[in-house]
Formats: structure tokens, sequence, C-alpha cells
């Protein structure tokens, strides 16, 4: 079965038409969606259910704000409460796929500017639930403009770099790295003045437990999509048996 996890871009706005295209010329098996919007969602979510993806379950994000989407083919179902401060609730959807045997939580992790607080608070919250499910069969996957210094950045800028580095420490895998040893890819630009691109970054990622670890048969960027100005971010794939 295939994942895919992308960051649409504040909703998809006029764009909706082409995520939906990309989307479906990968033909996932489950899409988990960050920077979803509830408005233009309606008509993302109506025309992939018309493609084959009926199941939905979001974060119910209100206006303008940036939420979290998953759908999928199969049934799936929302069993765990959200752990971090209701304000930041519409970045973290956790959901359990009860047919493939596996749970998925998907974050959207804030990039720091002035939350660098908020944001070391959201990281401790994951660092907390990976604990919890670190003997279960799961999966954490999305955007979370978080990395390690140097090597998923050319720099060192990242804000809860400490974080991430802990994450693989406690006993997850990075799945992007673990099947692509030694490569460099990024997944977001920065922008200088005129639009012009700046620097790239590493920001979207999927770790993996030990128990789903040995499913894992690949894990891959699709960058298309970004350069022809679909979203600003890669798509991320994983395929799992």
């Amino acid at each position: 079965m295939t994942i895919l996890s992308w960051n649409i871009q504040h909703g998809g706005g006029t764009r909706i038409a082409r995520i939906v295209e990309e989307i479906t010329a990968h033909d996932p098996d489950v899409i988990a969606l960050t920077e979803f919007r509830t408005r233009p969602g309606e008509a993302l979510s109506a025309a992939l259910l018309d493609r084959g993806w009926p199941h939905v379950e979001s974060t119910n994000p209100t206006g303008n704000q940036n939420g979290i989407a998953v759908l999928s083919r199969k049934p799936m179902r929302r069993t765990r409460q959200c752990p971090v401060s209701p304000e930041n609730a519409v970045r973290w959807l956790d959901i359990d796929l009860p047919e493939l045997g596996f749970g998925i939580c998907v974050l959207h992790i804030m990039a720091a500017g002035r939350m660098e607080e908020v944001k070391t608070r959201f990281w401790d919250a994951v660092l907390g639930a990976a604990q919890a499910r670190l003997n279960e069969p799961f999966l954490f996957i999305g955007d979370w403009n978080t990395g390690a210094h140097r090597v998923d950045e050319s720099g060192k800028t990242f804000k809860c770099a400490d974080h991430f580095v802990k994450l693989s420490a406690m006993g997850w895998t990075d799945l992007w790295r673990h099947h692509n040893p030694g490569n460099t890819e990024w997944t977001w630009f920065s922008k200088l003045r005129g639009g012009v691109r700046g620097n790239g970054f590493r920001l979207d990622h999927a770790f993996a437990t030990p128990k789903l670890l040995g499913r894992v048969q690949g894990c891959c960027y699709s960058h298309v999509e970004r350069d022809a100005g679909i979203s600003d971010h890669s798509i991320l794939i994983i395929e799992v048996t």
C-alpha cells in the first residue's frame, strides 16, 4: 500500500484541481494533507471521493486556519485524544487503520519565529507520544518544519533540532534517511526578494516504530509538483506491505 503526505500550501486555493490530478496520478491508498482548510477542502474532498477515497478525517480548521486531513480507501477511526493545547489541535491528527494493522499520526509542526516556546511545547508532546507508542506498529508523518542541523539544511537554523534527533535516539527510524543513506534532497526552499529561490530544507518527514519498520519497503520524495508551483512543498511517498 502507498501513503502520500503533502503540504498543499494554504488550503490549495485555485490549485485544487491540479492537486487532485497529482494525487490521483500517484494512486495512494492513504492521503495525509497538511495546510488543509475546510472551505476549499470541501471541493478537494468531494473530488477525491469521486476518485475512490471515501473515508475522510480532519482536524476541522476554521477560517484560514491550516489544519490536517486524511483520506483513505480503507476505513479508519480516531481513537486518541489530542495531547497538545486546544489552539494547536488543528496541527495534530491521530488515526488508526484497523484493516491495515497500524496507526498514523499526522503532524504539522509550526515554524518557530516568535513561537519558539510554543514549538518546544509541541515537540515535547510529540516525544511523549513517541515514547508511549514505541512498541506499537506506528507512523509519524507530515510537515515538521524541523530537521537535523547541517544534514536537513545547509546551516544551523532549525529550532528544536535536538528534539528531532531525540526521536531517532528513542528507537524511531527516519524512513527517508533509512532508504536513501548519504543522499541530500530538499522539500522546501526559502524565498529571497523578488521570489528568487533561497536555501533548501528537508521539512517533510516520516518516522516508523520498530514494529512497523520491517513492513516499509520504500520512502521517496516527488519534487515535480513543487517545481511546477502546485505547492511549495514536495510530496512524500511511503510504501508499506
